[in-house]
């Protein structure tokens, strides 16, 4: 009978154990990067269809759910890189240097984001970056830096040289330099990308806007209002 009694303690504590283990263990990767493409296409909502006023408590909600996936799954990229994009979008709609501290923590996210992987969220990690530092004004004020956006966006390409987003961004970039001739090429080819019905509401955006930045090339004047100045808060004419 004790003989039986031992097997059967036995046998609990190797099921709680497993228990135990099967409650411990991380959630695998693809469940977390479906996790973050949902509240990526959340943030997307936010801030393209709803109005302006609501956009900072909706940032908020987003950025304390990232963060908290951020902080279980420390070593994956994807949780950071989308809490960089949100946290961008939220300093817009903060003004002084509240703002400029929130772009700063973006781009230190985005770039361990890419330390752990560098096509992270297809390359939007270096996108966001080269935005960063092309339209934030330089130093002693923040880190804009020309020559650093050029190698963000010229790496992102690299990587993804056939999509919508890369294509344009290096134009549009092309476009503020004066290089016309080479940003018409990258945003014909942008242009050219075929949507999906799936198509993310960021991309349908994209899509109106490669048209704008044709023009723009056509006429040789830069991009005034473009896709990603929604991203970033209004500096004003003249800070870089």
């Amino acid at each position: 009978m004790w003989h039986r009694i031992r097997r059967g303690c036995v046998r609990v504590i190797l099921l709680s154990m497993m228990a135990a283990s099967a409650v411990a263990m991380p959630e695998p990767r693809a469940a977390v990067e479906a996790t973050v493409h949902r509240l990526q296409a959340e943030w997307e909502v936010v801030l393209y269809t709803l109005p302006e006023d609501q956009h900072a408590d909706r940032f908020q909600v987003l950025l304390d759910q990232i963060g908290q996936l951020e902080r279980q799954h420390p070593g994956l990229a994807a949780p950071k890189a989308l809490k960089a994009m949100v946290l961008c979008t939220y300093a817009g709609t903060r003004i002084g240097l509240g703002a400029l501290d929130m772009v700063q923590t973006a781009r230190e996210l985005l770039q361990a984001a890419i330390t752990l992987d560098p096509a992270v969220l297809e390359g939007s990690a270096y996108i966001t970056l080269g935005n960063l530092y092309q339209r934030l004004p330089g130093w002693p004020v923040s880190f804009g830096d020309d020559a650093l956006a050029r190698q963000y966006f010229e790496s992102a390409l690299k990587l993804f040289p056939e999509a919508m987003d890369t294509n344009y961004f290096y134009g549009n970039f092309l476009l503020g330099q004066g290089d016309y001739e080479r940003a018409r090429d990258y945003l014909q080819k942008a242009d050219r990308v075929v949507l999906t019905e799936q198509a993310s509401v960021a991309d349908r955006q994209l899509k109106q806007q490669i048209g704008n930045a044709l023009q723009a090339a056509e006429t040789r004047h830069p991009l005034q209002d473009d896709f990603f100045s929604r991203l970033l808060p209004d500096w004003g004419p003249g800070s870089r």
